[in-house]
């Protein structure tokens, strides 16, 4: 019996100390209760912004090493939320503003503010999204889930990226950002409009030929030959 106690003991001193939420609890309560249709209660937001700092602060308890262990999807619902909720509370930061281009100044941007915690290293929301997100995991799909703030980015959903939803919740916001957006998305007498974001990523999407193939699932008529023109980006905050 003693035995048996010590071997627990060793056990439970071996368990890491810190266990990440991987159901985001937390930050599910925040889109609860101040995201609705993509769009963001700031106001309210400001008011009380505990959980959605908390959510951010936690992200600095990660050692890189436990990160390394988790699963890729695991590790693209960490990073897609990571962002989606560092890009709410920048905007806390500078409030009050109309459009997250106020942030930074003549040579700064608002992507390369470094304000949150992540593998201890001081991080922006611009080394989240290239130097983590497009570098490692060559999933085009993230353009259509991480959220600047902005009209014309995709929506902001009302639930948290989880592992075991993760392709069909990216299969979603794929579906709603090209097909169900037609001031940013749309084909139209024989021309394909699309997102600036396609732009300015066209290497993740295989340029112009996987661009058309994409929007083909959406609208068969699109060919090898559809012209492509780039609709304009409505940089306003995406604020009820």
């Amino acid at each position: 019996m003693r035995k048996l106690i010590l071997c627990l003991a060793v056990l439970i001193c071996a368990l890491p100390s810190f266990a990440f939420d991987h159901t985001y609890v937390q930050y599910q309560s925040v889109l609860d209760r101040f995201v609705k249709n993509g769009k963001v209660d700031y106001e309210g937001l400001l008011q009380d912004r505990e959980d959605l700092d908390a959510f951010v602060a936690s992200y600095a308890d990660v050692p890189f090493e436990r990160y390394q262990a988790f699963t890729q999807r695991e590790k693209l619902a960490f990073l897609i939320n990571l962002y989606n909720a560092a890009a709410m509370q920048l905007i806390l930061n500078h409030w009050p503003l109309e459009t997250i281009q106020d942030i930074g100044g003549l040579f700064s941007s608002p992507w390369n503010q470094k304000f949150f915690r992540l593998f201890d290293h001081n991080v922006s929301l611009g080394m989240v999204e290239h130097d983590i997100l497009r570098a490692d995991f060559k999933e085009p799909r993230i353009h259509f889930a991480i959220v600047c703030a902005s009209k014309s980015c995709p929506i902001l959903r009302s639930d948290a990226y989880v592992d075991s939803k993760l392709f069909d919740q990216l299969a979603e916001q794929e579906k709603s950002f090209l097909s169900e957006r037609p001031e940013v998305n749309r084909f139209e007498d024989g021309v394909l409009y699309v997102s600036p974001i396609f732009k300015w990523f066209r290497e993740d999407f295989d340029n112009e030929e996987g661009i058309r193939t994409l929007f083909q699932i959406y609208y068969p008529d699109v060919n090898n030959k559809t012209p492509i023109r780039y609709t304009e980006y409505d940089w306003s905050l995406n604020k009820q």
